[in-house]
């Protein structure tokens, strides 16, 4: 077909501007990425097993297929979960190889295929304890937050009844902290 001047064309500009109006529309919801913790958090924390571990944030799929989704959760629990996997022992080596793996994931993408493997790594809060701990820091500067976690002693500390533990270490580390848990109280708090 001929294309005919005196039948009125689109524009490029109209084109471009109806798909920004179909990516705007309210009942269109992009895909958001999922939250990354930095490559330095992530490494430190499977740098040192300890009494006290560091919190992760990964994301989980079961098997090849499955949707991913994100678990914030400590380190000792996503080695478990690979100690499992692969089928590791308990030897000093076995668990510098499960630490490796952990670091080899710089995506901090895990698909487990042993039910075994997963069941270490539930999700401990829902979607809606994490927007709480999410809306419990957002009033709060940096500064403010790093006050209220780096100390262990109640008085100096954010009041925590009634939120997830984890939900709240997820949040930190959305925020770019990285927190871990008191060896005696459980408490997420971040070091100074």
């Amino acid at each position: 077909m001929k294309n005919d001047s005196s039948t009125p064309q689109p524009s490029k500009a109209f084109a471009a501007l109806a798909l920004l109006g179909l990516f705007c529309h309210p009942g269109i919801q992009a895909a958001t990425p999922a939250p990354v913790q930095s490559r330095a958090s992530y490494e430190a924390a499977f740098a040192t097993i300890s009494t006290s571990p560091a919190y992760v944030l990964i994301e989980v799929g079961d098997g090849d297929t499955a949707p991913l989704h994100p678990v914030c959760t400590t380190a000792n629990f996503v080695l478990g979960a690979i100690d499992r996997e692969y089928e590791l022992g308990s030897s000093r080596d076995d668990g510098l190889k499960a630490s490796q793996i952990a670091v080899d994931h710089a995506d901090h993408v895990f698909r487990f295929h042993r039910k075994a493997a997963l069941d270490n790594i539930p999700a401990r809060y829902s979607e809606a304890e994490l927007a709480a701990a999410r809306s419990l820091l957002a009033p709060l500067s940096n500064d403010e937050v790093q006050a209220k976690f780096s100390s262990l002693y109640e008085k100096d500390r954010l009041p925590m009844t009634g939120y997830a533990t984890d939900a709240i270490a997820c949040a930190l580390i959305e925020r770019g902290f990285s927190p871990k848990m008191a060896d005696l109280s459980g408490q997420v708090y971040i070091k100074r």
